[in-house]
């Protein structure tokens, strides 16, 4: 049974996405998906698509992907984050452009969905709306477990037959045991832009043998893309957060 890595959120932060992308390696995983959300905010986009495409990296689609599609879309996003997504376009290549704007919106993977903000496939709903009715969440989808992003932080739910979901729970450093008899729901953090309280990026490893999630959190020279988002004429506001 394969060992999963399973990540979300790089947005165009490529110093952050090499440092993760090493770790998986030494961690030895099998399958390596990202939950969307590989541009926006960061300065490298073009970049970071390469470096997910090489490593043979499975891509869903994140809002800020959803942004590039047509202006219907990008309204939706406040004027620093949709002035960037413009910018981006125009850093980005037509075969990455028309990359993006295709990712799948949801799949299913070794027993386990994966979605960028709601399963089951929305890319821009944030789950900390549904925190006092998990239930109906769970409801939606059938798989055991399920993985998210788009929030930015760490965060998991758990759902019982007959008993109904948990509150939040905490998604520890080290491993979770994912205990049977319940349906796990799990936000994996991020990469280029972690909002936990540390500036660490983050993802998580899934052993779909041993049922146990590892959250790996991954130093990176912040300082090299805080420059990168100055030069290129980003809004501070995208470097000042990342410490």
């Amino acid at each position: 049974m394969p060992r999963l890595a399973i990540m979300s959120d790089p947005h165009a932060n490529v110093a952050a996405l090499t440092r993760v992308l090493a770790d998986v390696v030494d961690q030895g995983a099998d399958a390596t998906y990202c939950l969307g959300d590989a541009i926006g905010y960061g300065p490298q986009p073009q970049e970071c698509c390469d470096l997910l495409r090489e490593a043979r990296v499975t891509l869903l689609m994140g809002n800020h992907e959803q942004g590039l599609i047509n202006i219907h879309y990008l309204r939706g996003f406040n004027q620093p984050a949709a002035d960037v997504l413009r910018r981006t376009r125009e850093l980005i290549d037509e075969t990455t452009y028309q990359w993006l704007i295709s990712r799948p919106k949801g799949l299913v993977a070794h027993g386990c969905r994966m979605v960028h903000g709601t399963p089951p496939d929305s890319v821009s709903e944030y789950l900390w709306r549904h925190e006092t009715n998990m239930g109906e969440i769970f409801a939606r989808y059938p798989e055991e477990f399920c993985f998210v992003g788009h929030t930015h932080d760490l965060m998991r739910f758990t759902y019982q037959p007959g008993i109904g979901a948990s509150p939040r729970l905490a998604l520890p450093p080290g491993e979770t045991v994912l205990e049977p008899g319940l349906r796990h729901l799990i936000n994996v953090g991020a990469v280029g832009q972690p909002r936990d309280g540390d500036n660490r990026a983050k993802y998580v490893l899934f052993d779909t043998a041993t049922r146990t999630v590892t959250l790996r959190r991954v130093p990176y020279d912040i300082a090299a893309t805080v420059a990168l988002i100055e030069a290129r004429g980003f809004p501070r506001a995208f470097a000042d957060r990342l410490w």
